[in-house]
Parts: structure tokens; C-alpha cells; sequence
């Protein structure tokens, strides 16, 4: 019998504290950018808005990519900006889920693979412990639809950033649960968890309601092939059937 390590529901330990995102500072970002729409001069020629995206056509690019690694540098302060940008899309995802689960916020690591064009070919949760599977793929969604600094050097550049999103100030926090309280049950799934597939790993966190179901199951893990394991992963512990945490809901993370 398989059995997994279970993760404190704590926030996760990274090497810089996770930015929060606070929603009066994503309103102003949001003002100051359209702020600025219209500050150019008018005697500059318009260019090409596909412009950015195009990577010159030397005599010598394909003997520079044929040379050229795997990945490359990232310009940290343009990564750090660009994901400035995305708090407001950011913000409303974890709105939107705070209404089917009142008490949701963890802290969430996310990792952007970039292109030689700016483009972001795979967008990850590294780790989390948000435990809203719709959430993330929202968050993800709009970290995708932004155009990033390209990578120097490589032909991937690796965009990282921890952020903290809070759960409403005037909710209780849901019950941190331990491993003897899931173990049991974990025991019980070992061989449907399994057959998910391989890869990973694989970090879930899962929110049990008072009668025992689940309220929802997040998760985050940074394998480009591992998203339908991923989904077969929650749909598995959704439709599980857990001890009751007492008179209010429970959320507990662990690793397959």
C-alpha cells in the first residue's frame, strides 16, 4: 500500500515571502496603466502591433538556435512587473472562487515558461496550498494571456513568483487538519490515486465539509505532460468521503 506524505497546511517556505495582493493597490495599478494610454507623442509612426512578437530573420538564426541552450536568463525586474500587471485578473479569479468556497487564500507558487517571442508556452503552480482546482486554472489562464520578457540566452526563460492571497478578513479559517486525520482515507484511495497516471509530483489541498464530502481540492505541480493526471487527481479525492472535521470545515494538503 502506497501511502503519502501529508504537507502542514501552513504557507508555504520559499526563499523570499510571498507577495501579498492587496485589492486597494491592484485598483491603482489598474488606474495608473490606463493612465497612460495616450501619453506618446503624435509625431512618432505608428508601428505594427504584432511587432514585438517577431524575432528577426538574420543570415545567422539558425546556427545561433542550433547552438543556442535550453534556457535562458530572465530579467527579473521586467518579470516582477509583468506580474504586477496580472494582479487585478489575479484578484478576480480568487474573488470568483470565494464564492463557492467563502474561507479560500493560500499562498500560491507560480512558474511561466516564456518563448523567444515573449509568448508563455506553459503556465504551472509549482506549489500551493489555495485548494481550488477552478481558481488556479483561472489564475493560469491570465498569467497565459500576458505577453513576458524574453529570455536571454535560451530558448526558455523560467518567470517565478510566490504571491499570498487572503481569504476575507470576516470569515473563520477553515480547521488545519493533521496526517492522522487523513491517513485513513489516503490508505483507502492509494490504488485510484495511482492510477492517474505518473509524473509529478503532484501537491493537493483539499477543503472537507462538516458531514465528511469534500468542498474542493486544488493542485499544483510543474510536469508540462502531468495535467490530465492532475485532473484525474482532484476529480479522485473530490468524490471522497473523509471523518468530519466537528462544527466547521477542515483543509488539509498532502503530496502523491
Amino acid at each position: 500500500m502506497t501511502m503519502f506524505p501529508v504537507l502542514a497546511t501552513s504557507p508555504l517556505t520559499t526563499s523570499a515571502s510571498p507577495t501579498r495582493a492587496p485589492r486597494a493597490l491592484l485598483g491603482a495599478l489598474l488606474t495608473g496603466l490606463f493612465g497612460l494610454v495616450g501619453c506618446g507623442g503624435s509625431d512618432k509612426p505608428a508601428e505594427s502591433p504584432n511587432s514585438e512578437w517577431v524575432v528577426e530573420d538574420d543570415t545567422d538564426t539558425h546556427e545561433e538556435l542550433d547552438v543556442m541552450q535550453e534556457f535562458g536568463g530572465m530579467n527579473q525586474e521586467k518579470v516582477d512587473r509583468t506580474f504586477k500587471k496580472a494582479y487585478p485578473a489575479l484578484a478576480q479569479c480568487l474573488m470568483e472562487g470565494q464564492r463557492r468556497v467563502k474561507f479560500l487564500g493560500g499562498d500560491v507558487q507560480f512558474l511561466v515558461k516564456v518563448d523567444m517571442t515573449g509568448k508563455a508556452r506553459h503556465a504551472h503552480i509549482e506549489e500551493s496550498n489555495l485548494g481550488d482546482y477552478e481558481t488556479e486554472q483561472c489564475m493560469l489562464d491570465a498569467l497565459k494571456s500576458h505577453r513576458w520578457p524574453k529570455p536571454v540566452g535560451g530558448r526558455i526563460g523560467l518567470a517565478r513568483s510566490s504571491i499570498g492571497f487572503d481569504p476575507p478578513s470576516d470569515v473563520r479559517p477553515p480547521v488545519a487538519w493533521s496526517d492522522q486525520d487523513i491517513q485513513r482515507v489516503l490508505g483507502t484511495l492509494s490504488s485510484d490515486l495511482s492510477a492517474c497516471g505518473g509524473g509529478g509530483p503532484f501537491f493537493l489541498t483539499a477543503y472537507v465539509k462538516t458531514n465528511g464530502g469534500v468542498l474542493s481540492v486544488g493542485v499544483a505541480h510543474s510536469d508540462e505532460q502531468g495535467d490530465a493526471t492532475a485532473r484525474c487527481l482532484v476529480e479522485t479525492v473530490k468524490n471522497a468521503t473523509f471523518g468530519s472535521p466537528g462544527s466547521w470545515p477542515a483543509k488539509v494538503s498532502f503530496r502523491r
